[in-house]
């Protein structure tokens, strides 16, 4: 299909997505904050559950609805008719809720938490999360601006619907997931009102999704791989007293996540273009702002644990190691979502997918991830007779090597097949002097003062600022990428009319 008029530059998407993500980045985490403390207050054990559903249900439940997320963000990118693929993805989602349903009573076992009510009122999650997932694929697509619209809605709804169930309802865990239920139906109802996307119903573009998406099944094995970390530690520490402290590194290091917002604009550039320099772009553009994340990380991170609870202050390494995770695979993005737009294995009227790049990369990152997983249970396996409460810091710290390692796999796996389709050179001097510069611009702002929450956050902002403001000095000076960057945003800037 044939443009006739191209979308914004990638970066221009990737600025805009990236600024307003990153303006409600303190409301999720003052949602995370929250829920932490409420359900902490009620007992340790009480966040844990709810972090063990969670995962279920993320890490499970829902890998039919990530499946369809690659190939529906391709098609709708091409502008086929992605209508199809909706009705198909609500009937693959009734039928996990129901599998999730029956299987509830052993869940419930082996959290050893007798309160069912939680388990199936999280019923309601997994059918907002798969129409949550479809439109935003077909919006990240088509508009990929309007993804990080309806994450800040999201993120809105969500902080205040908690606010009024977790402390004025008392809900306990039924709060965090109406909460979540609000939150992923304004986000729904917003990307489907106002995608610039076909959605007409063609049921050949439907069921070729269908079949194309098998070949992300590997894909998301890996994630099942990674997700049986967390129930298979309960099953042998028998206390979900570790997930707890992983799970408050895990929610602290998301923020890092936020970086990838850097990249939303990818593949709909690939649909207009084959270009390498693309690729060269991206991974220069991500790196320059995603060491501000990491930045983040390192300065606050020790003094959000303790706002959390101080006795997660102990799951600091932990909180580093997955923070280097969630970049790592922020960055595996940029090369996963190359490949499989110039796969041809997957374009509707195509064949042999199962022998196309995707296929091969997918594969080797589920032997990656059956690798790191195995050895971190072995090590986990030998620190089971300990005290629970002070070995919990270091088995959170073995399941976050865990996904390390795979994220470093995955990472190299899918540079070395992007390479070869695309012939991009990798910026090696804009990645390295970034991470350095991270690092540099973070040390002099490191340390815990055991004040209150709120004279915590007022220390947090005040050393963030001052870190951020070297690292975009230092930037500016050694990285020439980083000072092009900051000279076309004044330029914008000055030459900006109402």
């Amino acid at each position: 299909m044939l443009k006739t008029k191209k979308s914004p530059g990638f970066v221009r998407i990737g600025l805009f997505n990236l600024l307003v993500k990153t303006a409600v980045a303190p409301i999720s985490f003052l949602f995370s904050f929250l829920v932490v403390r409420y359900l902490s207050s009620i007992s340790i054990e009480t966040f844990g559950v709810w972090q063990y559903i969670y995962v279920l249900i993320t890490g499970y439940f829902t890998i039919p609805a990530d499946l369809f997320s690659s190939i529906t963000s391709r098609y709708s990118a091409e502008g086929k008719n992605v209508g199809g693929i909706i009705i198909i993805n609500a009937i693959a989602g009734s039928i996990s809720s129901f599998a999730y349903f029956l299987l509830i009573p052993i869940f419930m076992h082996s959290a050893g938490y007798d309160q069912p009510i939680y388990f199936y009122t999280a019923i309601l999650l997994i059918v907002l999360i798969y129409l949550n997932k479809i439109s935003g694929s077909i919006a990240i697509g088509r508009s990929p601006r309007l993804t990080a619209i309806s994450a800040s809605g999201f993120q809105i709804v969500r902080l205040l619907s908690a606010i009024i169930m977790m402390f004025y309802l008392n809900l306990s865990i039924n709060a965090v997931i109406f909460a979540y239920s609000l939150g992923y139906l304004v986000q729904i109802i917003f990307n489907l009102t106002f995608v610039n996307a076909r959605l007409g119903i063609d049921f050949k573009v439907a069921l070729s999704a269908v079949r194309k998406s098998i070949v992300f099944i590997m894909n998301y094995v890996q994630i099942m791989i990674e997700a049986t970390l967390v129930w298979v530690v309960v099953l042998i520490v028998n206390s979900t007293i570790p997930v707890s402290y992983f799970e408050s590194a895990l929610i602290i290091s998301n923020l890092v996540g936020w970086s990838q917002a850097a990249t939303d604009g990818l593949i709909l550039k690939l649909q207009e273009s084959r270009d390498p320099k693309l690729i060269e772009i991206a991974i220069k553009f991500f790196f320059t702002t995603g060491g501000i994340f990491l930045l983040i990380i390192f300065v606050d991170g020790e003094r959000l644990l303790y706002v959390l609870r101080p006795e997660y202050v102990s799951s600091i390494y932990a909180l580093i190691i997955l923070s280097f995770s969630t970049f790592i695979r922020s960055a595996y993005n940029i090369f996963y979502r190359a490949i499989y737009m110039a796969d041809e294995s997957l374009a509707v009227e195509s064949k042999g997918e199962f022998r196309g790049y995707t296929a091969k990369l997918t594969t080797r990152n589920v032997i990656i991830s059956v690798i790191g997983v195995s050895s971190s249970l072995f090590l986990i396996y030998l620190f089971k007779n300990g005290n629970i409460y002070k070995i919990s810091p270091i088995l959170a710290v073995i399941i976050s090597l865990a996904l390390l390692v795979n994220s470093l796999g995955m990472f190299f796996s899918s540079y070395s097949i992007s390479k070869r389709i695309y012939g991009f050179n990798f910026p090696v001097k804009e990645v390295i002097v970034s991470l350095v510069l991270s690092v540099i611009s973070s040390l002099p702002f490191i340390g815990l003062s055991k004040v209150r929450a709120i004279e915590q956050l007022i220390i947090m902002l005040e050393m963030t600022s001052l870190a951020l403001t070297l690292y975009i000095a230092l930037s500016y000076i050694f990285n020439p990428y980083a000072r092009g960057l900051l000279h076309s945003i004044f330029r914008e800037i000055k030459n900006f009319k109402l």
